[in-house]
């Protein structure tokens, strides 16, 4: 069995020359062990059968706005970067200092519409029975003196998140004055507090059906909030998402259909790779789609050839365009 190599931090190990078909490099990623790093197992073990003896290596990070950052340096040849933080990135708005104009799209590993980060707003149940909370608008309806956990700063999950809440009209100093608390922490230690009952809240994007989702349902009697069309639609074109949906049917614990926004990722390298290098990259995937899969189920379950040609809001690389057309995805 394979095993991708981890790293916390260093330069990109330079790829060998495209004719001698191997390649050793470094994949810029986002937390250990999560989603996002079966995405650079399923790239290891493409590469290493398209082009034997390759290896990837993936750096662990704080997410998109540094690994464009890396990108843009040339630390590390390709870098995993969600959409809503590729909107920032392409404005220039902070964390950002300018706009970041010169990153190529490789391929999509997940699109918005497969539901690979998607709003939860998850309240433990006897909280929403004593605040009379049924639908997600009622947060601001009702004024409840909640402790809500939401994605730290700098992490652009948490902004999506309080985006939601000002668009029904909740603002951090309105949650202050009801006599509750919003609690800035990553996912896995807001799913600690929400168990330890030190937050009422939690509002996150995940994937459906997610170990973390899972595991606080699991834990406590909760319910989820839904959120209007409306609320989902702004959000969407407010952080380049996709609106989509979660059926009542789907969770236990809604009681009826939310809409919410969906957030896609992409791989991205410095427009200055290559044409040779994108092309061989990119053809990895494709040719060995199935080996790429193999990384885990919700690969197997959501990608194809299609979804990974989708487009983003930065041009494909030139070497990249050049393997999908020639394999029919695109003209």
């Amino acid at each position: 069995m394979r095993r991708m190599l981890f790293a916390a931090a260093g330069l990109v190990i330079a790829a060998s020359p495209a004719a001698a078909q191997k390649y050793n490099l470094t994949v810029a990623g986002y937390s250990p062990g999560g989603l996002v790093s079966t995405i650079g197992i399923g790239m290891d073990k493409a590469l290493a059968k398209a082009y034997p003896g390759s290896a990837v290596t993936y750096q662990t990070g704080s997410g998109g706005y540094s690994n464009a950052v890396l990108l843009t340096r040339k630390k590390v040849p390709v870098g995993f970067i969600g959409d809503h933080e590729m909107s920032v990135i392409m404005a220039g708005k902070p964390p950002i200092k300018k706009p970041l104009k010169n990153l190529r799209l490789l391929f999509k590993p997940y699109v918005g519409a497969t539901r690979f980060q998607i709003s939860h707003v998850l309240v433990r149940k006897d909280f929403a029975e004593k605040h009379g909370l049924k639908e997600f608008a009622d947060i601001a309806r009702k004024k409840p003196p909640m402790r809500i956990g939401y994605n730290r700063p700098g992490n652009a999950d948490g902004d999506v998140q309080q985006t939601q809440l000002e668009l029904i009209g909740v603002t951090p100093d309105d949650i202050k004055k009801w006599g509750g608390q919003v609690v800035r922490a990553a996912s896995r230690e807001m799913t600690s507090l929400m168990l330890d009952r030190r937050i009422d809240v939690i509002s996150f994007g995940m994937s459906f059906r997610h170990p973390r989702v899972r595991e606080i349902a699991k834990g406590l009697e909760v319910v989820m909030l839904p959120i209007s069309k409306d609320v989902a639609d702004k959000t969407t074109k407010a952080w380049n998402g996709k609106t989509c949906q979660i059926k009542a049917s789907e969770y236990d614990f809604l009681a009826r259909d939310s809409w919410a926004t969906c957030i896609g990722l992409g791989a991205y390298a410095d427009a200055s790779m290559d044409n040779e290098t994108a092309y061989n990259l990119t053809k990895a995937i494709y040719e060995n789609i199935d080996t790429f899969k193999s990384a885990h189920r919700l690969l197997k379950k959501v990608v194809t050839k299609q979804t990974l040609s989708e487009l983003g809001n930065v041009p494909h690389h030139p070497g990249a365009i050049k393997y999908m057309k020639e394999s029919g995805l695109i003209k």
